[in-house]
């Protein structure tokens, strides 16, 4: 792909994109024009972690807030053609996705062609996809920061990224516990048929690409993922072994913790793997899960992790006080005064009330 027929890429998903998604430069220079250019949403978990490793590492970004709102009238900015069509030049070869785990990792579930973030590179003319790569690729292309992978304990650092991907995030936040729901009434009354409304502008817009079939390709692939999805938050059965899944998910952290005498996941330096876990830990806690670890005892070295890790000021930047990026719940203090200031607009915007745009 030459020069122009990558910006041509970029700037026709950009002419796609609703006025609340166009770009906003963060952190730069005055006059300064940043190398990276991100689409990410406030509440989404990978877009925590991507935004989490630029501000820690003070990296410069175009950003662009998606909004992954889909109701009967609004589907997700995500799910536009432009964007798709860019985001497919990200993960060329790779197979996509074709069913639910409740994971959100491209090397177990397939590549999603609908989601967010993604990552831009103006400088090397590359779409870069999955905010495990995104961060790694960051993390390599900003190297006179300190590295959040260091060579000598990179093998490490990417096991418990590994660990965390395999995580069920995705269905403990769209699926009730059968033995007890704990989500924030934000989300819980929002989310039944939500799979639905999906795949509904996922076959009007499939409808209109017709004569594409890559873009075909991709909305199908992402209705079967849907589909596949709805049948398996419903499942007592499957959402049972997600949540048992969870909490092997913290005791696994916990043992980590117990195994050397740092403060952090692999010692005494803060890495990726910290990134990772801190906005893994701190989304189930927004769920009302904290008992995972604070229940009995269960977990006391990840009680004395979260404190320090939530404190992280990058974190706190990019997830606690990133607007509209914390919705409100019964089970956090970490709410910022910003996002207090803007808890009626979060739900206007998910009860209907608010016009889009």
């Amino acid at each position: 792909m030459t020069q122009s027929e990558f910006s041509a890429l970029v700037e026709r998903a950009n002419s796609e994109l609703p006025a609340s998604a166009q770009a906003q430069i963060v952190g730069a220079k005055d006059g300064e024009t940043p190398r990276f250019e991100v689409y990410h949403a406030s509440f989404s978990v990978c877009s925590h972690k991507v935004r989490t490793v630029l501000l820690e590492k003070g990296i410069p970004f175009i950003s662009h807030m998606m909004s992954l709102r889909v109701d009967d009238k609004v589907c997700s900015d995500s799910y536009l053609p432009n964007y798709v069509k860019m985001r497919l030049r990200g993960a060329e070869g790779a197979a996509l996705v074709s069913g639910y785990t409740g994971q959100s990792s491209m090397e177990s579930e397939g590549f999603d062609p609908a989601v967010v973030p993604t990552l831009i590179d103006h400088a090397a003319q590359r779409v870069i996809v999955d905010s495990a790569n995104i961060c790694a690729y960051l993390d390599r292309e900003a190297s006179t920061v300190t590295k959040l992978i260091p060579d000598a304990i990179a093998d490490a650092v990417n096991a418990q990224i590994s660990l965390i991907d395999e995580a069920p995030h995705v269905a403990v936040l769209y699926g009730a516990n059968p033995k007890g729901d704990t989500r924030p009434e934000v989300i819980a009354n929002r989310i039944e048929g939500v799979h639905k409304r999906k795949i509904k502008h996922l076959e009007r817009l499939k409808a209109s690409v017709s004569d594409d079939p890559e873009l075909v390709a991709a909305y199908d692939a992402k209705i079967v993922k849907e589909a596949t999805a709805g049948e398996f938050v419903y499942n007592p059965e499957t959402m049972i072994d997600a949540h048992e899944r969870m909490a092997a998910h913290v005791a696994a952290l916990e043992s980590q913790l117990v195994s050397h005498d740092g403060q952090w996941a692999l010692g005494t330096d803060y890495t990726m793997a910290d990134i990772m876990w801190t906005i893994s830990l701190f989304r189930l806690k927004w769920l009302g899960l904290s008992h995972l670890w604070e229940a009995d005892n269960k977990g006391p070295n990840v009680s004395e992790y979260v404190k320090q890790a939530f404190a992280r000021p990058a974190f706190r930047e990019a997830v606690i006080d990133w607007p509209m990026a914390t919705p409100p719940s019964k089970h956090i203090k970490e709410t910022s005064g910003i996002f207090k200031n803007l808890q009626f607009v979060w739900q206007a915007l998910n009860t209907g009330t608010s016009k889009s745009t």
